[in-house]
């Protein structure tokens, strides 16, 4: 018996089984709730693709039985199902996948969905990252609910060295005028809650909607002509351009529409608490640099 024993002891070890009892996992989300789990989630559903982006990034993809309907990052995402969009669920499917976890977007998913996901009886994970700092402890919080622990503090150590890299660069750098732009019809942007204004920030910008409300607030055109921001930054790439980029240069009396320093950066670098926001950084810091080192010394002095 203890032959056999043995035996099976080898093999699992090499399998990368253990027979030691797995620890209870105990890891708190933003909304201040203590997830209990006997052993790491095999079973993921991910409401957000921001979600599904951290979870692939830090080794956990392959645990990820149905996501929502944006989750088109890395392309191994796109063949996962579907349960819901930003609007509603599909609460039956979810229930069928038999997920060991949902892990949901606060602002993005809502509680009336998160809710009604509770009331089935399903743990869920809620998330709600405001800042670049937050989104390392995203990872490691991640690592310990899907039992990949070492590799995603491996990944968070990464995010944070180059993230406190573009910090040293840029964040004490003379501060640009920005205006970050989401829509046209109605003129949508952010707030300085959200993590864009934190990455505006982190590049030596100011957010010239930093004081509005709510979190994604609407616009006119009149407001931003009188804050007057130096760079302007819309949602969308060169491949992608929207459709409306082209019509500021309407607005000449703009100074970053005079001095061409109207920018594109692709949404899904900007607005998903992921990995790849930090390339979306860099290239918005980029942007501003361009602004601060075109414009007169007496100009951003005087600010």
């Amino acid at each position: 018996m203890k032959r056999f024993t043995a035996a099976v002891s080898t093999l699992l070890f090499g399998l990368g089984f253990s027979l030691e009892p797995l620890a209870e996992i105990s890891v708190r989300d933003d909304l201040g709730n203590n997830l209990v789990l006997e052993q790491p989630a095999r079973r993921i559903i991910s409401l957000a693709p921001n979600i599904t982006e951290v979870l692939f990034y830090i080794g956990a993809g392959e645990q990820i039985v149905g996501a929502d309907e944006y989750s088109n990052y890395p392309a191994a995402a796109q063949q996962i199902p579907r349960v819901n969009n930003h609007a509603a669920a599909n609460y039956e499917l979810i229930l069928s996948l038999q997920p060991d976890v949902v892990i949901a977007w606060q602002s993005g998913n809502g509680e009336k969905i998160i809710k009604r996901i509770r009331q089935l009886g399903i743990p869920v994970f809620v998330v709600e990252t405001r800042t670049m700092e937050d989104i390392p402890r995203l990872f490691s919080r991640f690592g310990a609910l899907t039992g990949h622990a070492d590799f995603a503090q491996s990944r968070a150590a990464d995010f944070t060295r180059r993230l406190n890299a573009l910090r040293e660069e840029y964040s004490a750098k003379p501060k640009i005028r920005t205006f970050y732009q989401i829509w046209d019809e109605p003129l949508i942007t952010l707030n300085g809650e959200h993590i864009v204004s934190d990455v505006i920030e982190l590049c030596g910008g100011s957010n010239i909607f930093a004081d509005a409300v709510p979190l994604v607030p609407y616009v006119n055109i009149e407001s931003i002509v009188a804050a007057d921001p130096q760079v302007i930054i819309a949602g969308g790439s060169k491949e992608e351009k929207p459709h409306w980029f082209d019509n500021w240069s309407r607005w000449s009396q703009i100074s970053a529409v005079e001095n061409d320093h109207v920018y594109l950066i692709h949404a899904d670098l900007m607005q998903r608490h992921s990995g790849r926001i930090l390339d979306g950084a860099a290239m918005m810091c980029d942007f501003l640099n361009r602004a601060r080192q075109s414009l007169p010394r007496e100009v951003i002095d005087g600010q």
